[in-house]
């Protein structure tokens, strides 16, 4: 990845524009040192119409009849319905899962997509606008997490999908200069591979599931990444410790969670006819998209396949669906369950109101898109180039359904492939890619072999701290020798890096300052069999006192070629001292 280290930059976000789904991430340069999954995601979005908070907001945005923007997500897709409920949208500019247009071999500056309802604009205004709205509300967030920060210290990273070729990847630069982001501070980046950065620093526990990080150097994996509108397949080759490579051409299928929707849709034409559904999606169109909405929301809930299980899928049916049947049929939906010529009779009901399924139903729906995508891995699986792939990692929104997991892994994990789920893989690309961009700003960089971190006391918590570590002191009772890491275990690290902290110390005569090393990711406290100390002073014995009032000291860590330097300084003397302790590293990055 060729890229300018950004000087002085204290912060990396990443966002993600998908097919159906928006958000964005961001941690500080601090916090990676110190934890590199520490990655905030953005605030929640309002979904109005039920009060519900989304992870993500939908891909959409609106203009006004002047072509000024009006709104983006949740916003802009009420707007607009509460405009055509009124049948008052029509000067107005609506675009919903525009990324689809940028899926073409080329694709040109003066590009004109469509609206909603015909009306063609420039895409490049759209995409700019889009970027916009989301670095302007990134930037909100990130103030009141660090309200000293400025943009000229944030490293942005836009993904894109690897099939996208060149010119489309200029695009979206352009647009994303067009919005306010320099291009000396962005990044592109593939969302397969920032996929596989995240899962090159995640050391979770998945049981007798190895990780990508525990693979070794040769290993050839691919990254499956199933979103809304699509999916899209990489292979990648572990080069190094912390370097992959593509291993194979990417490729894709027009196949996601939307997919999903339209199977549904499909289905419930067999069910009522295609002109009660198409009616429907005219004529009542707001309730339609609802509808819709709802779906979405349930199909996250569709469980793995249990022949035992006796669970049955709810949804509502709305009333407009109910009278547009019964005009076109002479009878209600629940008098067609009903009857006896009813091809899914006591499979499918009414009850309040809502329709239930059996749940094997709602999982076939579902098999009529995973079959497509996995004859589409099990045809790339048989080429001779890729008969080495060792293990599938499957990330994206669509992936967080039970039975997608589920279906991949009695598809694809046997004695001579495992297939991996990171945990939360619908956020996975977007931390992967707020990792991406702080290691792209580290240079000649090595690994930490180790986490380091220093012993703290805390507020004793009954059930939760150990009563072997209690102590009482100073008016309170505590937890003593709580592990605090400052650096972790696989951290990229440049000579020279520098932290400082203060430390307040009550009891100064008493206080004692120690360091301690483990390999244990979660190490909790200091006398963990996995922690061994480094080093360890009293105090008042090396920078003593004046009084014996409370006292701050300074410490700073220097991380040099081979060797932690630690410098306290007491404030009130301004007396130093200082220790060292060898560094062990992985490697070069």
């Amino acid at each position: 990845m060729a890229h300018k280290p950004l000087k002085n930059y204290l912060a990396c976000v990443a966002i993600d524009i998908g097919t159906t789904g928006t958000g964005y991430a961001f941690s500080t340069l601090e916090e990676f040192r110190i934890n590199q999954l520490d990655v905030t995601l953005n605030d929640p979005w309002t979904e109005e119409f039920r009060g519900l908070l989304a992870l993500k907001a939908p891909t959409c945005i609106l203009f006004d009849p002047t072509m000024k923007f009006h709104a983006f997500g949740y916003e802009a897709e009420n707007k607009y319905t509460d405009l055509a409920t009124k049948d008052a949208h029509g000067d107005w500019y609506y675009f919903e899962r525009f990324k689809l247009h940028l899926f073409k071999t080329e694709i040109a500056m003066d590009l004109q997509i469509e609206d909603a309802i015909g009306k063609k604009v420039s895409a490049l205004l759209v995409v700019t606008e889009a970027i916009k709205y989301i670095r302007e509300r990134a930037l909100a967030c990130l103030a009141r997490h660090q309200p000293q920060m400025r943009e000229h210290q944030v490293q942005w990273v836009l993904t894109v999908p690897s099939i996208w070729k060149q010119s489309t990847t200029t695009f979206i630069q352009a647009a994303a200069t067009k919005a306010g982001i320099k291009s000396s501070n962005l990044i592109i980046a593939n969302e397969s591979n920032a996929a596989s950065v995240f899962c090159l620093f995640d050391r979770s526990e998945r049981g007798n599931i190895r990780g990508l990080d525990t693979q070794p150097v040769g290993t050839k994996y691919m990254v499956v990444d199933i979103g809304g509108g699509t999916t899209d397949i990489t292979v990648h080759e572990r080069v190094s410790k912390m370097e992959i490579r593509e291993a194979y051409e990417p490729s894709g299928l027009s196949l996601g969670g939307v997919a999903v929707d339209e199977a549904f849709v499909t289905f419930m034409i067999e069910l009522l006819g295609e002109g009660t559904m198409n009616r429907f999606r005219v004529q009542a169109c707001n309730e339609f998209v609802k509808w819709i909405k709802e779906f979405e929301r349930l199909k996250q809930d569709v469980p793995a396949i249990d022949k035992k299980a006796k669970q049955a899928f709810l949804i509502h049916i709305p009333n407009r669906l109910n009278e547009i049947y019964k005009s076109l049929n002479d009878k209600t939906i629940s008098e067609l369950t009903e009857s006896g010529k009813f091809k899914y009779k006591g499979k499918i009901k009414m009850t309040d109101g809502k329709m239930q399924f059996e749940m094997n139903i709602i999982q076939d729906v579902f098999k009529t898109v995973t079959d497509k995508i996995s004859d589409h891995l099990t045809t790339l699986l048989k080429l001779d180039e890729l008969s080495s792939v060792l293990m599938l990692i499957f990330v994206g929104g669509t992936v967080e359904s039970k039975l997608v997991q589920q279906t991949m892994i009695q598809k694809y994990q046997n004695s001579k492939r495992c297939v991996l789920y990171p945990n939360e893989p619908g956020t996975v690309v977007l931390k992967g890619a707020v990792i991406l961009g702080h290691v792209a700003n580290v240079v000649d960089q090595r690994l930490l072999r180790h986490t380091y971190g220093s012993g703290i006391k805390v507020q004793f918590k009954e059930g939760v701290h150990p009563e072997k570590l209690k102590i009482e002191s100073a008016g309170g009772v505590w937890c003593r020798g709580v592990f605090k890491p400052f650096m972790m275990a696989g951290t990229p690290v440049k000579v020279g890096t520098t932290l400082r902290n203060e430390i307040e110390a009550v009891n100064y005569e008493d206080s004692v300052f120690a360091v301690y090393k483990t390999d244990k990711r979660g190490a909790e406290y200091i006398t963990d069999d996995t922690c061994q100390q480094v080093c360890k002073v009293w105090m008042n014995n090396v920078l003593p006192a004046k009084s014996k009032k409370p006292q701050t000291y300074v410490v700073k860590y220097t991380f040099s070629e081979n060797e932690l330097i630690i410098e306290l300084t007491l404030k009130e003397t301004k007396n130093k001292y200082v220790i060292t302790s060898e560094l062990e590293f992985e490697g070069m990055f």
